[in-house]
């Protein structure tokens, strides 16, 4: 099964709440869907809703908690989840119970989990939605990536963000073990729109996890305010948005109709190194200079392969 085959069915879904891209590379999924007559449910917390209402305001929402990550900003981002291992669990247990009373509340088709083990139900096809089946883990942290495994491998279908020839991810989309996978190719909402005339010189977008984002807008800051040339900078609405120096312009990412339009027009354009970026930069062609976070492997391994475009 993969997107293009689902039509007129009932379909509830849910990204996981690291930083805002599971929410981005949802975003073209659900407007595939719903070109294809599908009805759309999408469970998620308060600020991944703001987000989906610039896209559509007409869809049913669904108030449903986020994971509760809490990281301390030293990049050991093992310690962190290890840290919170039983919030973690318990949430996922509790989530497994809201996800059968939403199923029947909706008579649900179709569960379409982006990266969120608990959103399953066994009353209807459930599809979890990732680009890594294999975590960029070291050899001693090897239990993580099994079970990573086994909690996706309940799951009907495996949905990769990526080529059969894993284009854009290498190594981390690979399959070796399991049979239920489609690779259904990158999304990106930029994909929905008309190309635009470069005129921005540098756009910076902030997002990931805290403390790590704001970490990452002090240290482009500091380096835009070197520099003549116009910088905008794309922040989560919480952040200030003033800003002392003329050619520094913050915009606050509440409006990601907005912001979309101010990305498409960079001439260059400043980021983590998260997947949902490398995919968009592939659609967008713009030249860019991306970050990993401290600590956080994956990005660190798309940097390395050089997989941006």
């Amino acid at each position: 099964m993969k997107p293009e085959t689902i039509s007129n069915k009932t379909i509830l879904l849910s990204p996981l709440n690291w930083g805002m891209g599971h929410v981005a590379r949802c975003v073209p999924l659900i407007h595939q869907l719903i070109q294809q007559e599908n009805r759309i449910i999408i469970a998620c917390n308060e600020s991944q809703k703001q987000i989906f209402l610039s896209y559509f305001p007409l869809l049913d929402y669904e108030n449903h908690e986020g994971y509760p990550f809490k990281f301390n900003g030293k990049g050991n981002f093992g310690k962190d989840l290890f840290l919170n291992f039983f919030k973690l669990t318990k949430r996922l247990k509790l989530e497994k119970k809201e996800v059968e009373k939403l199923v029947t509340k909706y008579k649900i088709d179709v569960i379409l989990s982006d990266h969120r083990y608990g959103f399953i139900s066994q009353k209807c096809t459930s599809i979890f939605i990732t680009h890594q089946l294999n975590l960029p883990v070291l050899r001693h942290s090897k239990l993580v990536d099994h079970i990573h495994k086994k909690l996706i491998n309940p799951f009907d279908f495996i949905w990769i963000l990526d080529t059969p020839e894993s284009k854009f991810a290498g190594k981390l989309s690979r399959n070796k073990i399991f049979e239920n996978i489609e690779y259904i190719g990158p999304y990106s909402r930029f994909s929905l729109y008309d190309q635009q005339e470069k005129t921005i010189p540098l756009v910076v977008i902030i997002s990931g996890p805290e403390p790590y984002s704001k970490q990452f807008f002090k240290q482009q800051f500091e380096i835009a305010n070197k520099k003549k040339d116009k910088t905008i900078f794309i922040v989560p609405s919480h952040y200030p948005t003033k800003s002392q120096f003329e050619q520094i312009e913050i915009i606050p990412s509440s409006d990601w109709k907005l912001t979309d339009n101010i990305i498409l027009k960079a001439k260059k354009i400043v980021s983590r190194s998260g997947y949902s970026t490398i995919m968009d930069l592939n659609v967008l062609e713009t030249e860019s200079e991306l970050f990993a976070t401290k600590g956080q492997k994956e990005q660190e391994y798309l940097i390395a392969k050089n997989l941006t475009i």
